[in-house]
This record gives C-alpha cells, structure tokens and sequence, in this order.
C-alpha cells in the first residue's frame, strides 16, 4: 500500500511540470507560422515595437507614447515594451515568431500562475485540473498563438492575484514580514501593468482589489502594515499615466509631452464606448451571454468551431462550477466563515462587470474566460467529489475517463485547427503579404521602378512592417486618405500606394492585389502568385 502512495505522489509531483510542457507545446508549436501572415492589429502592434526600438515614438510622432496612436483610437502599450527585447534579438527587425513570442510565454506563464491560484485557495486536485483544463482550453490555445496586445490582460490579472495570495500568506507568517513586503510590491506592480494591458480592465481593476482586500480585511487576514501604502503608492504612480490619458482625451488637460513619455491625444478616442446607464448594460450582458452560448463572434478566425472557447463537455462543467462556486461563496457569507476559494468567485465578479461595461465581441471580455476555466475545473473536482464519496475507485476511473474524453477533444481540435482553422485563418491574416511585398521591392529593382500600389485589404499596417518604414519617413512623407489611414507614403526610394485605382491603372507601378482582381492585370502584366494575393509587374 506505501508503494503504490508513493507512485502516486510521485506522478503527482511531476504532473504540473508535465502539463506546463504540454501547454508550451501547445502554443510554440509553428508559432511563427501558423497562423501564416499576420493579422492588421497585430502588424500594427509589431510594427509599433519596431518603431519604439528605432526612432522611440508610433505612427503619429508621440515620443515613449503611454498608449499608441495606430487607427486613431490606439491601443495598449505594455505589449510593444514586451516586444522590445525580442526586436533587439533579432537585430533590429521583427517576425511574425519574434511578434509572438511576448504573448505565448505570458500565456504560458499563466499555467503555472493558475495552478498556484488554485492550490491555495481549494486544494492540489483541483489546482492540477484548473492547469490541465487552461492547458488545453481551445479559447486560450488560441489566442496564445498571435500577438494581439488585448489578450495579454488575462495573463496578468491572474499573475496579479497569484501574487496577492502569496503576500496575504506571508503576511499571516510572522516569521515572514520581508517577503510579504516583497509580495505586496509586486502585486501592486502587477497590477498596475496589468492597466497597460488593455484599457478595457481599468474599472476591473480597482473592483478586484477593493473586493480582495475587503474579503482579507472582513477575515482578518490583513492587518494594517505601513507596506500597504507604499503598494498602494506605487499602484497609484503606474496609474497615473493612463489616469491623466483619461483626462488629455476628455478634453480637460492639453496633451503632454515630455521627453520621457508623451501623453497623447487619441482623434478617436473611444471611452464613450463603455456602458453607464442599465438600458447599455442589459444590451451588452444579452451580446455577452449570446456569445458564450453560441460560441459565435462573426469573425470565423475568433473561435473554431465545434470547439469552441472550452469544448462542450467543458461548458457542462463550467456550469456546475459556477453553481458550486457562488453557493460556496455565498454560504461562506451567510455564515462568516473564510473560505479561500471566495477569491475566485471575486475574479468571476470582475469578468462579470467587464461584460456589462463593454459590447462583447470576444477579446473584449477576455478577463472573464479564465475565471470560467477555473469554474470549469471546479465542476470536475465537485462532481469526483460527490462521486469518490461513494467508492473511491469508481472515482478515480470517472475523473481518468474524463480526462481522457478532454484528450480526445483536444486531438480532434488541433488536428482541425492545422487543417480547417489554418485555411480560414491564411485569408484573414494575410498570408503571402509578406512575400508579396518582398517580391515587389524585388521587380522594382530590377526593372527601375518607384511605386508599389497595393490593394487596400491588404492593410497599410502590413506594408509598414514588411517594408520596414521607420515612423520619421512614414510622417514625412504621408498623405492621408481619411486619417490616420494614409493613401500613400514613402519607403526609402519607393512610393507606396494603398489603394488600386482600377480605371487607370499605371504603367510605371508594381501592384499588389486580391486573386478575385486579376482579371484586370492579366493583359499587360506579368502576375506571381503567392497564397491568394498576387504581385503584378507590367510588362516591359
């Protein structure tokens, strides 16, 4: 009987370092590479890193700007500083691997950061489900797998809530004063990143901090330190930034810009986007509910299909989970007992006030999806629960041939995910853009010509990127179309043009176009195919 315990927690043991290594296999796999191309937020967010690391300022010219201009209502920052590193290793220029390299480690970070979460707040059963579960949770694998700067905010809720447990539990250990300081400087650090993640969490935030500390304090598992206001300082000086940014895009303060940071004016400011009044918010938690049930957001390249967010056996525990959750939570209330896992029930608050704020597309309530993989997990361990009360081998085969039947799914997902998903997901991401563009500045070349003229789907973002045009050129040369889209600029002794004028075409131009435009091109130019875009050269 000793032997085979030990077996078991030997396995055990090693069993979290397994899943970590399936979880990054899951999302380095052909990162640089599938998705092929790259999508036009995510061109334009590695295009941003490029630009910082060169000239330190985005395409409308703002200097260490605290959020990016791009197609005038801008987006977060931290994950260009992410990128940053990943640009100077690769010399200054930047892949699509390169791109994604910040998000698929953060993301991967997140497995272990889950587990920690879990294992304090119910117990180790339930924290290896909740990494086994993320690990391989379609939404997660997803979205891990492309530089979008939004979907780093999950990652850093749960790092910041991971480190808020460590800190509530050093500062219970007297013997542990120093690290708790550590802990609380962290967390407080965290967070505040967490506000350059994506602009959508800012009310989150102060929500699950204001909802932690209220269920510590109530508990008394938190007595007042004089390192709780230097962590709440430092929170308050990371915010301030983004809190004056609110203020510049009200219109209450001029724009400022410093040498060290420029805080910026948006031209399309989108704070009028966010709910205030019940009629708004009834509208979006309706978007947001449809979503989650119909597993739809319109975009195919968002959720594959039948898959999901979180498989449909996952979406049949995830409501168990969540039934037990805030019955837990809320009897732990009524009766006035602490009851750790009351903190995961606070995250799923927080995703829950995200989906009344905002219009739910899909990343737009991402803060959501995680907490519902915990509740996920938590059905699973509360059904093996009520099972294992009754025989305990019974038990173990339940939860073996559940785990196996999320095995399966996961096979039958990536197998369509490397098939089906990858030729939805080459036409949405532009796949061939990049060659298109190469080969263009190649005929150019060759036969002394100055003007490339793309098509407009392809995305001026792209053409930045691949074309490496440092944002000091792009501003000096820009005409703008309807701004900040521009109609043309230079790139070092090219012209580039981002739109086809199809009832003149010029001679002197190399063209760029979609396959379902080269009828028009096949008389006077010369076409090379590259995945469904095309590069037309005239005919000399």
């Amino acid at each position: 009987m000793k032997s085979k315990t030990n077996k078991a927690f030997g396995f055990r043991t090693i069993l979290p370092y397994l899943l970590f290594l399936l979880g990054g296999l899951l999302r380095f796999l052909y990162l640089g590479s599938m998705p092929a191309g790259m999508h036009q937020d995510e061109s334009f967010v590695a295009w941003n890193a490029y630009a910082i690391f060169h000239e330190h300022m985005d395409s409308a010219g703002h200097l260490w700007p605290v959020y990016m201009a791009d197609w005038g209502d801008g987006h977060s920052a931290l994950y260009v500083w992410l990128t940053l590193p990943f640009v100077a290793l690769g010399g200054g220029h930047v892949s699509a691997l390169l791109a994604r390299l910040p998000q698929a480690i953060m993301a991967t970070l997140t497995l272990p950061a889950v587990y920690g979460i879990v294992r304090r707040t119910i117990d180790e059963k339930a924290a290896l489900w909740s990494m086994f579960l993320l690990a391989i949770c379609p939404w997660h694998i997803m979205m891990s797998r492309w530089g979008l700067d939004a979907n780093l905010a999950p990652a850093f809720l749960m790092f910041g809530l991971y480190l808020f447990l460590r800190a509530l539990e050093a500062s219970e250990a007297e013997k542990s004063k120093k690290q708790a300081t550590g802990f609380w400087l962290l967390t407080a650090f965290l967070y505040g990143l967490s506000l350059y993640a994506y602009a959508v969490i800012w009310p989150i935030v102060p929500v699950l901090l204001l909802l932690q500390t209220a269920y510590a304090v109530y508990h008394k598992k938190l007595r007042f330190r004089p390192v709780y206001l230097a962590a709440v300082g430092l929170l308050f000086i990371m915010a301030l930034p983004l809190l004056l940014f609110l203020l510049v895009n009200a219109q209450v303060i001029p724009e400022i810009r410093l040498p060290f940071m420029t805080i910026p004016s948006m031209s399309g400011y989108r704070g009028g986007e966010v709910a205030f009044t019940p009629e708004r918010m009834y509208r979006n938690l309706r978007t947001a509910l449809s979503l989650l049930w119909h597993q739809n957001t319109g975009a195919p390249y968002d959720i594959l299909l039948p898959w999901g967010l979180f498989y449909d056996i996952g979406r049949v525990f995830l409501v168990i989970g969540a039934c037990c959750l805030s019955f837990r939570t809320v009897q732990g209330l009524l009766r006035r007992e602490y009851r750790p896992e009351s903190f995961l029930f606070i995250q799923l608050v927080g995703g829950g006030l995200e989906c009344l704020l905002v219009t739910a597309v899909l990343h737009q309530i991402n803060a959501l999806y995680i907490p519902l993989v915990l509740c996920e997990a938590y059905g699973v361990y509360c059904c093996l629960l009520l099972v294992r009360r009754y025989h305990i081998r019974i038990a173990q085969a339940a939860g073996g041939l559940v785990a196996a039947v999320y095995l399966v799914c996961l096979i039958l997902f990536q197998r369509d995910y490397y098939t089906d998903y990858k030729e939805i997901a080459d036409a949405y991401f532009g796949a061939g853009l990049k060659e298109c563009v190469a080969y263009a500045q190649e005929m150019c070349s060759a036969n002394d010509l100055h003007t490339i003229t793309v098509e407009k789907g392809a995305q001026w973002p792209r053409l930045l990127l691949y074309l490496e045009t440092l944002p000091s050129e792009y501003l000096r040369s820009v005409v703008y179309d309807e701004p900040p889209a521009p109609a043309s600029f230079r790139s070092g002794d090219l012209l580039i043009r981002t739109r086809i004028d199809n009832d003149q075409l010029d001679p002197q131009s190399v063209y760029i176009l979609y396959y379902i435009d080269t009828e028009r091109f096949q008389a006077d130019y010369t076409l090379v195919q590259f995945c469904d875009w095309y590069v037309a050269v005239p005919r000399m």
